[in-house]
């Protein structure tokens, strides 16, 4: 590759990157101070003075955090209760399939099974009518925190499992259990305040999510007033609402950086009492805890199947009355009669998700060969700037910037918006393998007359399979759970399962919904699926060959 050639790829990479984060920042900037057209007035006033912002920022407080240290507590318990052990290994190979599932179907899930006249309830009452003590979603964020831990804890568990081998939680054990330290204690004393020293950035993360996340909000959380950002897109859907969404959405960026200053002092002050309990002597384990959290645990991973599993359910019951625990009538003629709507939004998710997980691989994999040769720097850090900002904030300026020179609408723009979610997690996720691949076969490759292509794609490329296909499924998933870069970078014009998901919650036959929600659920499993068989069938043909 010629030094102007990678020049080039590295300033198209850094600017389709970079541009539409700086433009969205800026964009919302602008249109917070009113200078947008239909936007004559600043935003800031109107903002300050919605009698529902206050509420909103405590709401968006309460659940961010909350779930946060829900999800990192579940993480943590199940890695001290589990490692080494049968039921541990068994979960950890479900994890790749549960962080493929989409958020919005899960949070669908989780209202047909938690609500009232849910399943769960229809599987432990025998009354005539549901009860009416509660509701889901409810005015207090409790639906919403408890469906954002649940989506978010097996991410942080797998993130954990990736660093321990670095770590050898083993060691460590050994060395405290010689001491005569029970193995509770050996993990919260030695092993995990090192793990969370790493964990630190993935943490960032989930937080930022949970902080600032949308169609989870819309569908899980409180309605009046809902959480600041869901409150930001209603804000922006108003007309002459879009210098009080865009003051809004940089009102969010403030209270993000609320939750992150109280999440770390809230970890200095653990962290402080971790070291005085480190150096205290005491040798036995306080084991109360471990029962309330295999309770917790068996509890999370079973009401997130028992959601998984409600979708395709739904779909299917011609007939299913309360207090039934199952439908009295099966049916797929919902299905038939729908397909040519279903087909459609599939159609589009397929192509948006397909587009630009392509592009996602391919400049990941261009990346990574300019920093393998030295042309560029390792910047993982930069990688995570699009997952840490809040999504609303840069996509309300990209959208203006979009509508300025007119490119709002077009699928181009969508899949650009895609790709830039994308990105960092296929970078992420393939950086470690492309960086550890022996070069003594692209040595060799050499030695044997074979130029930079043909080391790349003939020996580098087959050798990455793996890596690079988990990386494309995840690509995958990311992009057919985007709601909010789909919903404003295309206008509304381009329907996808999650979006039509989102909107029409609510207001549609459950059949519908159980239908989107299970489209929407089965694409990035097919992709997972495909990711683990493939290799296989490859390998052992090139033995067979």
């Amino acid at each position: 590759m010629g030094r102007a050639l990678r020049a080039l790829v590295w300033s198209v990479l850094a600017l389709a990157f970079g541009l539409p984060l700086a433009l969205g920042l800026v964009g919302t900037g602008i249109a917070a101070a009113g200078a947008f057209p239909g936007s004559p007035m600043p935003g800031w006033s109107q903002a300050l003075s919605d009698p529902r912002l206050l509420a909103a920022v405590v709401a968006t407080l309460w659940t961010g955090l909350g779930a946060t240290a829900l999800a990192l507590a579940l993480a943590l318990a199940a890695l001290v209760l589990g490692w080494g052990r049968g039921w541990f290994r068994a979960v950890a190979g479900w994890l790749p399939p549960m962080l493929a599932v989409p958020h919005a179907a899960l949070a669908v899930g989780l209202v047909f099974v938690l609500a009232p006249s849910g399943w769960l309830m229809r599987m432990v009452l025998e009354g005539p009518r549901p009860p009416s003590g509660w509701t889901v979603p409810d005015a207090y964020g409790l639906s919403l925190l408890v469906g954002l831990a649940l989506k978010e804890f097996p991410f942080l568990l797998f993130t954990a499992m990736a660093l321990c081998p670095r770590l050898n939680p083993d060691h460590w054990i050994k060395q405290g259990r010689v001491l005569g330290y029970s193995a509770s204690r050996c993990w919260t004393r030695l092993v995990l305040p090192r793990l969370l020293s790493q964990l630190r950035l993935p943490i960032a993360v989930v937080l930022a999510y949970n902080l600032s996340v949308v169609d989870m909000a819309l569908l899980l959380g409180p309605g009046q007033p809902p959480t600041l950002a869901a409150l930001v897109l209603e804000w922006f859907n108003q007309a002459g609402g879009r210098a009080k969404a865009g003051a809004g959405a940089w009102l969010l960026l403030v209270v993000m950086a609320l939750g992150f200053a109280a999440f770390a002092i809230a970890g200095l002050g653990l962290g402080a009492l971790a070291r005085g309990r480190r150096v205290s002597g005491i040798r036995r384990g306080w084991h109360l805890w471990h029962w309330p959290a295999r309770v917790a645990l068996a509890g999370a991973l079973g009401l997130t199947a028992l959601a998984l599993i409600s979708l395709p359910i739904w779909s299917l019951a011609q007939r299913w009355r309360f207090p039934d625990a199952w439908p009295s009538a099966w049916t797929l003629r919902f299905w038939v009669n729908r397909w040519d709507q279903l087909g459609e939004l599939l159609s589009h998710t397929l192509i948006l998700g397909v587009a630009s997980t392509a592009l996602a691989v391919l400049a990941a994999v261009v990346w990574l060969e300019l920093e393998r040769l030295r042309r560029v720097p390792r910047i993982d850090g930069l990688w995570y700037v699009p997952l840490l900002l809040p999504q609303v904030c840069v996509l309300l300026g990209w959208q203006s910037a979009s509508l300025w020179v007119g490119w709002d609408g077009r699928a181009a723009t969508v899949i650009w918006g895609h790709w830039v979610y994308s990105l960092p997690y296929v970078i992420l996720m393939l950086a470690g393998a492309w960086r550890a691949l022996d070069p003594s076969y692209d040595q060799q490759a050499r030695v044997l007359g074979h130029g930079y292509a043909a080391r790349l794609l003939r020996v580098r490329v087959p050798l990455m399979a793996r890596p690079l296909l988990s990386a494309a499924a995840v690509a995958m998933a990311v992009s057919v759970a985007q709601y909010l870069p789909t919903l404003l970078l295309s206008g509304g014009r381009i329907p996808t399962l999650t979006t039509e998901l989102v909107t029409s919650f609510g207001g549609v036959d459950r059949r519908m919904i159980g239908a989107l929600a299970s489209l929407q659920l089965m694409l990035p499993l097919v992709c997972f699926a495909a990711a683990l068989v493939l290799p296989r069938i490859w390998f052992r043909n090139r033995q067979h060959a």
